[in-house]
């Protein structure tokens, strides 16, 4: 490991992974950019007075299931004890970059870049 100088990662930015704090463990499979399962959840939030506007204006994006935002809430719907989990701050999401680095790192660093970070859809790029 010492002679380590850097590592890069490349990985699909969408792609969401929410894992226990504690145990590093995911708690449900990562959910690929891919998919659609979340497409339900965003007709819905679509039906919210302001809302698509308000998420183009601070996010850069559209409101689709593309993007990571509506994953996180699936997970936390559908996945038994994730809301409960996460309401503690025993959870943890990233996407695939996020992940590897928190590993990587024995659970000591949880971060991104602002690239990754835009694709999510919950990333405020009005306040860098």
């Amino acid at each position: 490991q010492e002679n380590i100088a850097a590592i890069g990662i490349t990985n699909q930015r969408e792609t969401t992974i929410v894992w226990d704090k504690n145990t590093g463990v995911p708690i449900y499979n990562a959910i690929v950019w891919q998919c659609r399962r979340t497409a339900d959840i965003c007709d819905e939030l679509k039906e919210r007075d302001g809302l698509v506007g308000y998420i183009r204006e601070n996010t850069g994006l559209v409101l689709d299931a593309y993007f990571s935002g509506t994953k996180i809430k699936w997970i936390l719907d559908n996945v038994e004890g994730a809301r409960e989990k996460a309401e503690k701050g025993e959870l943890l999401f990233g996407t695939v970059d996020s992940w590897l680095v928190w590993k990587l790192t024995n659970g000591k660093v949880h971060v991104t870049d602002y690239t990754n970070a835009s694709r999510t859809m919950i990333f405020n790029i009005k306040n860098l």
